[in-house]
């Protein structure tokens, strides 16, 4: 048994260490409550029943290794540092400079008055900031990333920020970074191949996000797509990187009609169901989507009967059988503007509207039988781009342009507070805000493949091409001229048979007569 003056020396040099804990906590942090509660849980455990001087070693020994491993666990779960002696301390004397360092910078950056003395709930810490406080100056994250862009001297040492909204309003969250920050958009190369597919129609990828992750588009259930932009914006490019990754497989049929006129989809031509660059004629582009109506209907009818169910994307999915219908309108201006026709010429007109009424009802009706309408356009106006067929199309891809009327044209409407804008993209070709069927919008940056490597992965799955709309009947006055315009090249039975209709014989006029045997 320890003597009574052996238990005397004890307790007071431990009620000395103790007191003296208890003395610097409330010295230097000023807020004492947990450790003073620690301090009496350790005094009491030491003090109670010590029958030898050879107990007192183990309990605080014990003591010692549970507060070492309080400590351990705190590193991994931060809610244990509220309860610890002295780290509780130190943590809330922390979170309160953080505090104020954060408020200090929403002054030194504008958000708030320099004379606003509100703590707001904002902090600073390791170069992140975080900030939730709903002010009014934060509501604009295009203005709040140019603010802190403009002002990085605030920060010592900051080259770059990386801004992050982590909710609408005042909510983000801000690293400085201590070097420039690279834009993996911004260091793209060229494409070699087209993008390997998983066959998830859900994620049918083509580029890039500004994370650097891969950026897919969704196709199930996706009736249309509007695309514009700005000439040279990288719409056709984009376009290519794609459906070039669609190419490949049997279940997928193109259908392609070039306003141009030109050749910037002469890649996909060896593997296009139709191909159609004549922009002239203009009865023979309605036929043709008229008779994808045909499919689409027959489709419509017979869905249950083929698959057991009303949808291709319940049943499986498209197959080699009943393949996904991707339509291609390229510059559609060409065909569907009205100003671009005489007013005159009632039968272009009559055929311009045709046209519009079928690419209407594909889009509308379309999406459950794996009909895709894509139309693109770099005149993105209501007459380019009529309601009937943007307000029903599921997602959008709004490359560069000049004006907000030209952006919501093509996106359909315009873009919220917290929303990127087409405006504002570089004039570097493929970059473009693209919105998903919930109206999320992201910037993205299109893959750029080759034209060659493309027509080259084309021709290569040239074998898959199926005939998808039967023979085109067209009236005999109107075959006349059908090839006048241009050649075009179609890649169905269609095209052929209407070539080969005879033009109906011109009647001739009878000889003028001279004015004197008319008196």
């Amino acid at each position: 048994m320890a003597s009574r003056k052996d238990e005397d020396w004890l307790g007071v040099l431990l009620g000395a260490v103790l007191g003296g804990l208890f003395i610097a906590t409330a010295w230097v942090l000023r807020r004492f409550w947990v450790t003073l509660g620690w301090v009496v849980v350790f005094a009491f455990a030491l003090s109670k029943d010590v029958e030898s001087l050879s107990s007192v070693p183990y309990r605080a020994l014990g003591v010692v290794v549970l507060l070492v491993l309080l400590l351990l666990l705190a590193r991994r779960f931060r809610g244990l540092r509220k309860v610890l002696p002295v780290v509780a301390e130190v943590e809330r004397a922390r979170g309160q400079k953080r505090r104020r360092v954060g408020n200090r910078l929403l002054r030194d950056f504008g958000f708030i008055a320099s004379n606003d003395a509100t703590s707001y709930r904002t902090e600073f810490s390791r170069g992140v900031w975080t900030i939730d406080a709903p002010l009014a100056t934060l509501t604009d994250p295009l203005w709040v990333e140019n603010v802190v862009r403009d002002r990085l001297a605030v920060i010592d040492g900051a080259q770059d920020a990386l801004i992050e909204q982590t909710g609408v309003g005042g909510h983000y969250r801000i690293t400085f970074l201590n070097d420039v920050r690279r834009d993996p958009r911004a260091e793209m190369t060229p494409l070699e191949q087209p993008l390997q597919w998983s066959g998830d129609w859900d994620a049918v990828p083509y580029g890039l996000r500004a994370d650097g992750s891969l950026a897919t588009h969704r196709i199930r259930e996706c009736s249309g797509t509007v695309v514009g932009g700005l000439p040279g914006g990288g719409k056709t490019g984009g376009l290519t990187a794609l459906l070039s990754v669609l190419v490949p497989c049997p279940a997928v049929q193109f259908l392609v009609w070039d306003g141009k006129g030109g050749h910037d989809w002469g890649w996909l031509a060896s593997r296009a169901a139709l191909f159609n660059r004549d922009d002239e004629d203009r009865e023979r582009i309605a036929l043709e989507l008229e008779a994808v109506v045909g499919v689409m209907r027959d489709r419509l009818d017979r869905m249950v009967d083929l698959r057991g169910g009303p949808s291709i994307w319940d049943t499986g999915g498209p197959s080699a059988d009943m393949p996904l219908l991707v339509l291609v309108i390229d510059e559609c201006q060409a065909i569907l503007d009205k100003e671009l026709i005489p007013r005159d010429d009632k039968e272009s007109l009559r055929y311009r509207q045709r046209t519009e009424a079928a690419i209407s009802v594909l889009v509308r009706k379309g999406r459950s039988v794996g009909v895709w309408v894509i139309p693109t356009t770099q005149k993105p106006t209501s007459d380019s781009l009529p309601t009937t067929i943007g307000s029903n199309a599921a997602s959008a891809i709004a490359f560069r342009v000049k004006t907000h009327e030209a952006e919501r044209a093509i996106m359909g409407t315009a873009p919220g507070p917290n929303d990127p804008t087409a405006t504002s993209l570089p004039a570097i070709p493929g970059y473009a805000v693209v919105s998903s069927e919930s109206g999320d919008r992201e910037v993205v940056r299109f893959g750029y493949l080759p034209v060659d490597a493309a027509a080259r992965s084309a021709k290569e799955s040239s074998s898959l091409r199926r005939s998808v709309i039967g023979p085109i009947t067209r009236s005999t006055a109107s075959a006349a001229g059908a090839n006048s315009g241009g050649e075009s090249e179609n890649n169905t039975a269609a095209d052929n048979s209407s070539d080969e209709q005879s033009p109906r014989p011109r009647r001739k006029r009878a000889p003028r007569k001279s004015r004197s045997e008319a008196a």
